[in-house]
């Protein structure tokens, strides 16, 4: 199952990007649903279109679906939501805040991902477009599945065993509720679906393209995404750049042309990646119509599920006697990238971005003796582990 992602900075058209390709996907004959994942949908404006929690179909072979987070809880993880507000009601909080409390940070985002899990094991859909919150949400989006395995594999198995010894005891003394097996089976399962699904973000089969404008402080956010996205080794395949003027008489929008002009010369040289521009259009590009309109500038003749460079931002290689981790990390310095080894992991940070990588196997039982930064690449040689 093809799978595309689309983020940017706020405002700057990802929606309606997404939408479009998504329209011409399924003018091909594929099969294409698209998942709103920004709390705040934009998605039934773009289409024009009346989008629910569950998939409706917008137009032949398009689908559109927006997460909706109170009724994602109750529909999947009531236990887990059940349990947190009686943890709260337990401390005296007030039943509707409780409620409120209750409802996991970013879990809308999350719910995404997990549909993506659903739909990625049955034969419905061709293709999934997640139309992604802005960029922050995002990065913290495509981090939580590693995160959450960082956890789970420290703290649940124990907290598990602990649980059924204190449990009778904890609740009696403490009257603090203590959670079920239930609600632990549900944890366990949310887990393992997670795994899963840092499985296939990772594929060949799924890329993310970045949409953004040519103005300064969008580029900026643009090449700090293009970064951390590097960093936890996804594939980015595309850049949209949206909203570039046409030719204008006009001297006040001229001007503009010509600043546009600049920043799209910057992205050109900044940019490793397949570059599209989408002109500024004269009225809001919402409804099928229009929405076609745009696809057809953006994609011509191409197919838009074709992954437009299949680059690798993490390799492993041979360099002689040591092997090489090789990470792409552009638009940074050196200064700002730092190295941690410990055990099976490896812990690079860099800006506001920390990564725990889990080595592969190849890299088991070696030591870390040297890291470089270079060529926008950081480089870590391994070596054998010398038993004196």
């Amino acid at each position: 199952m093809r799978t595309i992602l689309f983020t940017g900075k706020g405002g700057v058209g990802k929606t309606t990007i997404a939408a479009a390709t998504g329209l011409k996907i399924a003018e091909n004959g594929k099969r294409c649903l698209i998942i709103s994942t920004d709390p705040a949908h934009s998605l039934s404006d773009s289409f024009d279109v009346k989008i629910g929690p569950d998939p409706v179909e917008i137009a032949k072979n398009l689908y559109g679906q927006e997460i909706d987070v109170q009724f994602e809880l109750e529909r999947y993880w009531g236990e887990i939501k059940n349990y947190i507000s009686a943890l709260f009601r337990s401390q005296g909080v007030d039943d509707i805040i409780a409620e409120e409390l209750a409802i996991l940070p970013g879990f809308d985002e999350l719910a995404s991902l997990l549909y993506l899990h659903k739909y990625s094991g049955e034969d419905e859909f061709d293709t999934i477009i997640l139309d992604c919150a802005p960029t922050g949400e995002t990065l913290r989006l495509l981090s939580f599945p590693e995160m959450a395995r960082w956890y789970m594999e420290r703290f649940f198995g124990l907290e598990r065993k602990i649980l059924k010894i204190v449990r009778p005891v904890a609740e009696s003394i403490a009257r603090v509720p203590m959670p079920t097996d239930e609600v632990m089976d549900s944890i366990e399962s949310l887990y393992t679906k997670l795994s899963e699904i840092k499985t296939l973000l990772e594929s060949e089969e799924t890329t993310i393209r970045l949409v953004c404008t040519p103005e300064k402080m969008v580029i900026k956010e643009t090449q700090r995404a293009y970064t951390y996205l590097n960093l936890f080794g996804y594939n980015v395949d595309l850049l949209v750049v949206n909203r570039v003027f046409p030719e204008l008489d006009n001297d006040f929008l001229g001007k503009w042309k010509e600043i546009q002009q600049r920043y799209i010369g910057i992205i050109e040289e900044s940019f490793s990646i397949p570059m599209k521009t989408v002109r500024f259009y004269s009225r809001e590009v919402v409804g099928i119509p229009l929405l076609t309109n745009l696809a057809e500038e953006l994609y011509g003749d191409e197919d838009p599920e074709k992954v437009y460079t299949s680059e690798k931002p993490i390799r492993i290689y041979r360099e002689g006697k040591h092997h090489i981790l090789s990470i792409r990390l552009p638009f940074i310095s050196r200064e700002e990238v730092d190295v941690m080894a410990r055990g099976e992991e490896l812990i690079i940070t860099t800006g506001n971005w920390k990564r725990i990588l889990y080595l592969p196997h190849v890299l088991w039982g070696k030591e870390p003796v040297k890291a470089r930064y270079r060529d926008e690449t950081l480089e870590i040689k391994f070596e054998e582990i010398r038993e004196d």
